[in-house]
């Protein structure tokens, strides 16, 4: 009797540890899409948290933060159709591979339209940093290289 108290307790044990895994392993997975789909998806804008930051760490000055904010507001509005466009061309490729079907030429053309959506949005993100830069002193650069070679190295 013991012994099966013993082995149940045991199996009940490894249930619970089972399934506080198998949560604590989905739960990046749904804040990463949680925030994919409130518009922090990789690849966009920084909203006014992140400026808030990189004004504490670089120690902006209000004009400099202001000017930061006008730069990013028109970036956000010249990248906004393109990460529209690309959503509507994932969901293109999604419908186009539903249920096992594949037309390689169809996939491909998707493939291509996308990959000279995301080659727009990289130039427009460089064109942006790099007016950014331009407002910053020598010290400040230093620091945001630094910000982002850190942001680099905790991605991998």
């Amino acid at each position: 009797m013991r012994n099966r108290i013993f082995m149940l307790g045991g199996i009940a044990t490894l249930v619970i540890g089972l399934a506080v895994f198998a949560l604590g392993s989905a739960f990046p997975r749904m804040q990463a899409q949680e925030r994919r789909s409130e518009g922090h998806a990789r690849g966009r804008f920084p909203g006014p948290e992140m400026v808030e930051h990189m004004a504490r760490v670089l120690d902006l000055t209000d004009a400099q933060q202001t000017q930061i904010k006008s730069i990013l507001e028109a970036a956000r509005a010249a990248t906004e159709p393109l990460h529209n466009k690309m959503d509507e061309v994932h969901q293109q490729i999604e419908a186009a591979t539903a249920n096992g079907q594949f037309d390689e030429a169809q996939v491909r053309a998707l493939a291509n339209q996308q990959a000279q959506l995301m080659a727009d949005t990289i130039v427009e993100h460089e064109r942006t940093k790099s007016k950014i830069f331009a407002l910053l002193t020598t010290e400040q650069r230093a620091k945001a290289e630094e910000m982002h070679k850190k942001k680099i190295h905790h991605r991998h």
